[in-house]
């Protein structure tokens, strides 16, 4: 993986200072990763090099421009997500269907499902049938 001279990370420092996430940044420099620019930006790596070194979780957490289906990682789209997640059934107080059929629907993997259910992903949607906002209800 190639090293970045100063005068790039200073650019990658300007362009994150002016808002630009560290995705739209890796896709003007194809050479390098987004965890690399990531880690310079952040100071983690090329502390002492000059430019506007960017607060840990400037984002409050959570990147909202990549959240759910913009995500690279997402593995299911917004309206998948919200079918598993309507498969509650209220009376029973359990799910329809389990994490394996709803996986293999989807082709994704069983512990994807377990996560959006619990509301560890896709908490964005705030959905009432995810695991955190059933325990909030009940309390």
């Amino acid at each position: 993986m190639a090293k970045p001279t100063g005068a790039i990370v200073i650019i990658w420092r300007d362009l994150a200072e002016e808002g630009y996430t560290y995705a739209q940044i890796a896709r003007r420099f194809p050479n390098f990763t987004v965890n690399q620019i990531r880690h310079y930006c952040l100071g983690n790596t090329g502390a002492r090099l000059p430019g506007p070194i960017q607060k840990s979780g400037r984002w409050g957490g959570s990147n909202v421009w990549l959240r759910g289906e913009k995500s690279p990682h997402a593995g299911m789209t917004k309206q998948e997500a919200l079918n598993v997640l309507e498969d509650w059934d209220t009376g029973r107080d359990r799910w329809k269907h389990s994490a394996a059929y709803w996986a293999e629907e989807l082709s994704v993997s069983p512990s994807a499902i377990q996560q959006l259910r619990r509301g560890d992903t896709w908490r964005h949607l705030d959905h009432p049938n995810q695991r955190n906002n059933r325990e909030a209800q009940a309390d």
